[in-house]
Order: structure tokens, then C-alpha cells, then sequence
């Protein structure tokens, strides 16, 4: 794995945050802005658009298999997005140590490590991360003129997932991961679609005249998603199929 694509997952995973945030409170503002897929459009386009074809193809085929089968892979799953989640903060922490993919790579392994005995408490953690998602977005779609504080409605999102993971664990992983395959499934393609010029212009111009289709697109995935995977909320269906296995 080359640094460069090192560096396009902890973009995407990470953002391009500023080292020096204004405190804590500036850096969590700092990252829940970047779940505000409204109200930047610019941003998100400069984002997909770096990614490269196989980066966005691999987005693409991870977001098509947690929308199909999330709930019965989630284990795995969950382990692969620790792994990315962790070489976006090691790509940050090298940014003051001069940039490293060994660093990225050993935080990316770290982190993996250490969510495969901790599963219920990373789930709570990628649970709510989707919580935050859909709270900023749904604060923004509901109450425009509080855009300020849409922060409130990430929090809101965050701490609910996160804490109805460890009471309605089926339901909420498979929220999760429809919403988590929604995100990389639309992202990824429309990555590809914006590598062929015929179309790229025509894309970018209707995301900037009508920047809620991202969001609709991405609900209409997750629902998709989620009826795809309604009969593993059923306790009997995980028991069926590990019958089936043996």
C-alpha cells in the first residue's frame, strides 16, 4: 500500500483537519462540520474528486457488501473500519513527525488490535459516528435557520446509537451498517462517475444547484439496505444460517 493512497483514506476517513484546533471544543466542531454534507457541497466534491479509481472502487464494493450482507460480515466489517479509522489518525499524528506510512500503518493495526476484544465498544463508537451523520444532516434538513448549531443535532445523533447499541444491538448494527454502506456506496461511485469527462461537469453543476440529492441518494441506498437485510433482525435467521454453515 503506497503513501499516497495512505493519504487519500485518512482524508476521507479523517478530513484535513487543522493541527492547532481552538481547544478541544474547536476540533469536535472541526470534525462535525465535515458530516454536513449540505451546507459544503464544495468540499465534499474536492474530497471524492481525490480520490483515485482504485480507492473509489474499493469504496464502492465495501458499501455494496455492507448494504447486502453487513449484519451477517459486521464482525469483520467492523475490524476493516477500525483499521481505516486508525491509519487516518496515524497519517495525522505524522503530519507534526514527518509524514510515514509506517506510522500510518502501525496506528491502523493498533487500533484493529485493540477493537477485536473491544467489538461491542467499537461498534458504539462507528454506531454513533452514523448517528452523528444522520443527526447533523437531519438538523440541517429540519431547522435551516439553526445551521449554527446543527453540532447539537451530531451529539444528539451520537450519544442515542451509541448507547441503543448495547440495548438493541441487531437493530442498531444493522442501522449501521446500511448507513455506513450507503455513505462509502454512493461516494465511491459517484468517485467514478466523476472520472469521465462526458458527464463530470453535468455532476458537479447538479450538486451544487440541488445539494440535497447526496443525501437522498444516500437515504434511498440506506432504506434499500436495510429491507435487503430486515429478516437478519430476526433472532432465528443468525441460527438458521449457522446450521446452514455446519
Amino acid at each position: 500500500m503506497s503513501y499516497p493512497m495512505i493519504s487519500e483514506i485518512a482524508t476521507l476517513t479523517m478530513g484535513t483537519l487543522p493541527v492547532d484546533a481552538d481547544g478541544l471544543g474547536g476540533t469536535f466542531r472541526e470534525i462535525v462540520a465535515r458530516f454536513d454534507i449540505m451546507a459544503q457541497p464544495q468540499l465534499l466534491i474536492q474530497t471524492i474528486d481525490s480520490l483515485s479509481i482504485l480507492v473509489a472502487a474499493v469504496l464502492t464494493a465495501t458499501g455494496a457488501v455492507c448494504l447486502a450482507r453487513g449484519f451477517r460480515w459486521h464482525r469483520g466489517i467492523v475490524l476493516l473500519l477500525a483499521l481505516l479509522a486508525g491509519i487516518g489518525l496515524g497519517h495525522l499524528m505524522s503530519l507534526s513527525m514527518g509524514r510515514s506510512m509506517v506510522i500510518s500503518l502501525a496506528i491502523g493495526l493498533l487500533c484493529a488490535t485493540l477493537a477485536a476484544p473491544m467489538l461491542k465498544w467499537t461498534i458504539a463508537v462507528l454506531a454513533g459516528g452514523a448517528g452523528a451523520f444522520v443527526g447533523i444532516n437531519a438538523w440541517v434538513l429540519l431547522a435551516p435557520e439553526h445551521v449554527a448549531e446543527a453540532w447539537a443535532g451530531a451529539g444528539m445523533g451520537f450519544i442515542g446509537l451509541a448507547l441503543a447499541s448495547f440495548i438493541l444491538s441487531r437493530l442498531v448494527v444493522t442501522f449501521f451498517m446500511t448507513v455506513s454502506g450507503a455513505v462509502l456506496f454512493v461516494g465511491g461511485g459517484l468517485a467514478l462517475l466523476l472520472r469521465f469527462d462526458a458527464i463530470r461537469e453535468p455532476i458537479i453543476e447538479h450538486i451544487h444547484e440541488v445539494p440535497k440529492i447526496l443525501p437522498i441518494l444516500i437515504a434511498v441506498a440506506a432504506i434499500i439496505g436495510f429491507v435487503i437485510q430486515r429478516p437478519s433482525l430476526d433472532p432465528s435467521a443468525e441460527t438458521d444460517s449457522d446450521h446452514q454453515d455446519n
